[in-house]
């Protein structure tokens, strides 16, 4: 077979040699050997399948048109052109899946495989394999399995129509600023974000986009009243005026889901999700939301007590939720004045740091290497361990435009070792969009960016460090971990910018200051931790809004009133229920819908799981050792649940994340 793509050594691929209109051609050639190679296979296979044969024969398919396509995908945010080529491509990937489960036999081939011959790991790949196909109904009727189709053509279609009202939304509220004096309290890199996306547009000024990064930074920072008010009420209310109303596609999707699930032999929606989570039933779910939500209570109503005795210090009258981030900033930095770590990480001391932590913890190298990339801010680290690759971690780490927004590890292309011992290494992709610095600087990161790169980070490593032989146990994507096991091991490895070991190894690379004393840095920590009871309350009731929803098949009737027992359920003031946050929640269609709450099930699991690292005179690179067997290769083979038995000795405790959360 030939094509256009040239790959470098490590299996690289050549992103310089590549034009936009190269792709879907060559995809398509690599698509249609296949169709041609499957049908080969099952004929040979049908009655005697085997391991190698069949299962590895059929994964070769799979894994020469996915990792092609996965390792394209970085090149959709480099302009319209390549975008719609990936596009193209993306669409012959979901015919090559389809045609593949559909193909008369296939299913039953793998059912005739005897498992008595199969080891633990191949196990475990058959199950998945087989899940796939019940999952998907290929296993139904000609007129069910139809049905079934359309709905998910819809639910496909709903999806992208929430995210397109959303955008629209964001862009049609956003405001022009003309007088730089309302953006008082935010820092200059800040400030020139916004005046940066002003241009973008061809506007001068700053421009409030809507977008999560500008609606933090206004609530958290800006002195003007008025304009945290607005900014407020339109991040809250986004994606319910006529022209981009999300309350119906919401009621849509809700009741399509659930009829999907129906077809596929589930009561809901949420049993359908938790065919991917460690929890096994609805009622376990609802129990964990709750039993959370009564463990903030009373640290929500001391912050909302405190944070309004300080807006009556500041003579604001009634506190407002508009008020909330602000007056926390506030009094987080009032607890550690004389200590100012705002804004003292430069990006690389911080990449420095971390790559120094994990090469001592896990006994490996990060190795910078120069090759072609699809843009001129992407580096290329090479992992070692005892002179071996194990493989390569694209980090493309800064804002442009058409680049989205948010942080994100994109796992390429998996380690994969096939029927004749030929090993592919696995590449992965860091993405981020913090701002360049200032006439060629660095740029400096708050300690919450700080936290999402060290967050997904974890991600990228996890992708590297895992070594079953078959692919489908390395590739460390919700939808083949599940997504509270996935989050869980990226939470994991954020718990180290909470430590102040760690954290002090960071500000001992400044070249511009001394290390920070370690107790000053607990202190510092401390505050951040301090007054997150709104904050959590928000995310429970998102949690527990979303759960609900999928679950309750007349919860979608009203959505509003469900949001309104929502914000009433997790203890948050009446000011809050007047919120519209449904229409824009797009975590619902980006594929955590009936698992929101998978973050708060990763995070208390991963915050008592580093308890292990904080112990007195641990041995930390013998511990990461254990972490890396029992939590991060073996999570793939037994789950959540069985993997933090196995590092933590026990079960679950809230304890630790008790503590976290209510700091002394």
């Amino acid at each position: 077979m030939t094509h256009p793509f040239v790959f470098l050594p490590g299996g690289l691929l050549d992103y310089a040699s590549l034009r936009p209109e190269q792709l879907e051609p060559a995809v398509r050639q690599i698509h249609d050997a296949n169709l041609v190679a499957l049908e080969r296979i099952v004929a040979d296979q049908a009655h005697f399948p085997g391991w190698n044969d069949l299962v590895l024969a059929i994964e070769r398919l799979d894994q020469r048109l996915e990792d092609t396509f996965h390792s394209l995908v970085p090149l959709a945010y480099e302009g319209e052109d390549w975008a719609d080529a990936v596009g193209a491509c993306h669409g012959l990937l979901g015919g090559w899946k389809r045609s593949k489960h559909e193909y008369p036999g296939l299913l039953q081939a793998y059912q005739r495989i005897d498992e008595a011959t199969l080891d633990t790991e191949q196990r475990v790949v058959l199950s998945r394999i087989l899940r796939d196909f019940r999952l998907g109904g290929f296993q139904l009727g000609g007129a069910e399995r139809a049905q079934l189709r359309a709905t998910e053509a819809a639910i496909s279609g709903l999806e992208r129509q929430f995210m397109d009202n959303l955008s629209g939304a964001r862009s049609a509220g956003a405001r022009l600023l003309s007088d730089e004096s309302q953006l008082s309290g935010l820092d200059g890199p800040q400030r020139q974000r916004l005046r940066d996306k002003a241009q973008e547009e061809e506007l001068d000024g700053w421009l409030i986009d809507l977008g999560e990064t500008t609606v933090e930074a206004i609530l958290e920072s800006a002195d003007d009243r008025s304009l945290r008010a607005w900014v407020y009420r339109a991040s809250r209310s986004l994606a319910t005026d006529p022209d981009h109303d999300n309350a119906q596609v919401m009621q849509a999707l809700l009741r399509l889901r659930h009829e999907r699930a129906q077809l596929l032999g589930l009561s809901n929606a949420a049993e359908f999700g938790l065919e991917l989570k460690a929890a096994r039933t609805t009622s376990e779910v609802e129990a964990f939301i709750k039993g959370l939500i009564e463990e903030n209570r009373p640290r929500l109503q001391a912050d909302l007590e405190e944070l309004q005795e300080r807006a009556d210090q500041l003579g604001m009258g009634a506190l407002e939720p508009s008020d909330i981030a602000y007056l926390t900033r506030q009094l987080r930095d009032d607890a550690v004045a004389g200590l100012q770590l705002r804004d003292r990480f430069p990006l690389d001391t911080a990449l420095t740091a971390l790559r120094e932590l994990h090469e001592r913890l896990f006994d490996i190298r990060m190795v910078p290497r120069a090759v072609a990339v699809w843009h001129a801010d992407v580096q290329v680290l090479e992992v070692r361990e005892q002179g071996s690759v194990l493989g390569y971690i694209y980090l493309d780490l800064h804002a442009r435009p058409g680049k989205v927004s948010w942080p994100y590890c994109y796992p390429m292309r998996q380690r994969h070792v096939d029927a004749d011992g030929a090993m592919t290494l696995p590449t992965t992709l860091l993405s981020c969009s913090f701002a360049h610095g200032p006439d060629g600087f660095t740029s400096h990161l708050g300690h919450s960016d700080l936290c999402k790169l060290h967050h997904e980070f974890g991600h990228a490593l996890h992708q590297i460090l895992v070594t079953h032989r078959h692919r489908r146990l390395n590739r460390t994507l919700p939808a083949m971990l599940g997504p509270d096991s996935c989050e869980f091991v990226g939470i994991l490895f954020e718990q180290w910018c909470w430590s102040a070991p760690a954290l002090q190894g960071v500000t001992a690379l400044m070249a511009d200051t001394a290390p920070v004393p370690l107790e000053a840095l607990r202190r510092w920590l401390a505050s951040r931790r301090r007054l997150r009871g709104v904050a959590e309350a928000e995310k429970l009731r998102r949690a527990w809004f979303d759960f609900i929803a999928h679950r309750d098949r007349d919860a979608r009737l009203d959505l509003q009133d469900l949001a309104r027992q929502a914000s009433h359920l997790v203890g948050l003031p009446a000011a809050f229920a007047q919120e519209r946050f449904v229409e824009s929640f797009d975590y619902l269609v980006t594929g955590y819908e009936a698992g929101y709450y998978s973050y708060k099930w990763a995070q208390a699991h991963a915050i008592d799981a580093f308890t292990r690292f904080e112990e007195q005179g641990v041995d930390q690179r013998e511990v990461a050792r254990i972490m890396r067997r029992e939590l991060m290769t073996k999570i793939a083979l037994r789950g959540l649940s069985a993997s933090f038995n196995a590092f933590v000795g026990r079960g679950l405790s809230l304890a630790a994340y008790r503590d976290w959360h209510q700091p002394a």
